[in-house]
């Protein structure tokens, strides 16, 4: 059994994208082995109005609701957002709330960014945020778009002491600051840009965190799977017993699947 915790549906502006529909990505995890994906909408970040991308993503998965985890994306600065995130969460049910402060205009510790936060804790589930969509040395000219930074993260952490944090696509965590900040069981990382053998990343969070606090992701469409399974046989080797957790039942645990 694995769940991916990284994974997005839609067409990028800036490149093509393999596997990017709803068919089209179930097949590719069949392929690959992975059982469950959680899926978020590149639409809901670049069309005007985020809910308008997320109605569309919503009716996308409908059929493949048993393989496609929903994640809600809100933008804080359009009108109506506070009604299209409970809509996201009461009536589609989803299991997280994506935020991307970089691409909308705002910040986590702004006035938009701290309303979006605690809207989501009111809701009892997790926040995504992803340091980024593409590496900056790949991008288009007009993708701005910053990496979101650690600094960022801890303060938005400290802030929001009763938020769950699922973060995906980060590189350059330091696990000891994320339990000063108080992130200790209530973050899930992926480890889609982490080493394991080499640079030893996914392991030295490991050590503060737990092995609770890591799940399998892959960033699919952007990325190869291919690299994630290896990292996952690496655990398997380094961690048999906690082979599972890694794979899925981390990710399980922490969004309340059944």
């Amino acid at each position: 059994m694995i769940i991916d915790v990284n994974a997005c549906l839609g067409h990028y502006p800036f490149r093509r994208l393999r596997h990017n529909s709803a068919a089209k990505m179930v097949a590719h995890m069949d392929r690959n082995g992975i059982d469950r994906a959680l899926v978020s909408s590149l639409h809901a970040i670049f069309y005007r109005d985020t809910q308008s991308g997320d109605e569309e993503f919503f009716d996308e998965i409908s059929p493949h609701r048993e393989r496609l985890i929903p994640i809600a994306t809100v933008n804080p600065k359009y009108v109506g957002w506070e009604r299209d995130l409970a809509d996201s969460v009461v009536n589609v049910r989803v299991k997280a709330v994506a935020l991307m402060p970089e691409y909308h205009g705002y910040a986590l510790n702004d006035s938009d960014g701290r309303g979006a936060l605690a809207k989501i804790a009111s809701y009892g589930i997790p926040v995504v945020l992803r340091q980024r969509l593409e590496d900056r040395r790949q991008r288009h000219a007009w993708d701005r778009a910053e990496d979101m930074t650690p600094l960022a993260l801890l303060a938005a952490a400290r802030a929001h002491p009763n938020l769950k944090f699922l973060l995906v696509n980060w590189l350059g965590l330091d696990g000891e600051k994320l339990v000063e900040a108080g992130l200790k069981g209530r973050c899930l990382i992926d480890f889609a840009r982490l080493q394991i053998i080499y640079r030893k990343d996914a392991l030295r969070l490991v050590e503060t965190l737990g092995i609770e606090g890591l799940a399998f992701g892959s960033h699919m469409p952007f990325d190869y799977v291919g690299p994630s399974l290896v990292k996952l046989a690496n655990f398997e080797r380094l961690f048999p017993a906690e082979l599972e957790r890694i794979a899925w039942r981390n990710a399980s645990d922490f969004l309340g699947l059944a």
